[in-house]
Parts: C-alpha cells; sequence; structure tokens
C-alpha cells in the first residue's frame, strides 16, 4: 500500500481517487482504493491540474496558479501522448516520455512506474 500522487480511478469501484489517497495494486496497472486521505488544513480544495503540477517538485505549492496552469500543461501532453521537457520557475527541469514517466523510472520512484 502507499499514497496516491494522481488523481485517477478505483478498479474496484470506480471511485474517484485523489492525490494523497491510500491505494494498492491490483495487477495490470489498476489499483484499488484503500482509504481516504485527511482532508487538508485549508479549507480551499486542491485543483486535480496543481496536483499534478506540484507532484513535480514537492516544494511547490498546488493552489499557486503558476504550479496549476504548469500541471495543466503536464495534463495536455500526457493526453496527446507528447514526449517533453518542463521546466519549473525555480529553473529545474524534468523530462517526462509518452507514458509520463521521467528518465529514471522506476528507479528513483518519483513518478507513477
Amino acid at each position: 500500500m502507499f499514497a496516491a500522487r494522481y488523481p485517477g480511478r478505483c478498479a474496484r469501484t470506480g471511485a474517484q481517487i485523489a492525490p494523497g489517497d491510500t491505494i494498492a495494486s491490483a495487477g495490470g496497472g489498476r489499483y484499488y482504493l484503500v482509504a481516504r486521505a485527511a482532508p487538508a488544513a485549508s479549507d480551499e480544495p486542491v485543483d486535480p491540474d496543481g496536483a499534478l503540477g506540484a507532484s513535480v517538485d514537492e516544494t511547490l505549492d498546488p493552489r499557486d496558479e503558476a504550479t496549476i496552469a504548469a500541471g495543466r500543461y503536464l495534463r495536455r501532453s500526457l493526453e496527446r501522448g507528447v514526449s517533453d521537457v518542463w521546466r519549473s520557475a525555480s529553473g529545474q527541469e524534468f523530462y517526462r516520455n509518452r507514458r509520463g514517466l521521467c528518465e529514471d523510472a522506476p528507479c528513483c520512484g518519483c513518478c507513477n512506474a
């Protein structure tokens, strides 16, 4: 069991899986929901694009407009199946291939491999 890094759907029930929820592998690249994460300290909900943008760099705030825009860019790139290089405002550079994995996947554990 581990914490989800990206939004998704439960393989058993079809329920939404939010980043931070506890999930377990159902095999074949599918996951099922084990437990919901505690709500965030803030009353403001986290945009899924913000969560995706923040998943690239732990120091980014998922509620920041720039992080949401970066997450939206990553999501659209992944939907199109495009390999790309993304640069954060701090100058860090991240590479994602067509499957949404970084260049070191699954060795470093930073992505959903």
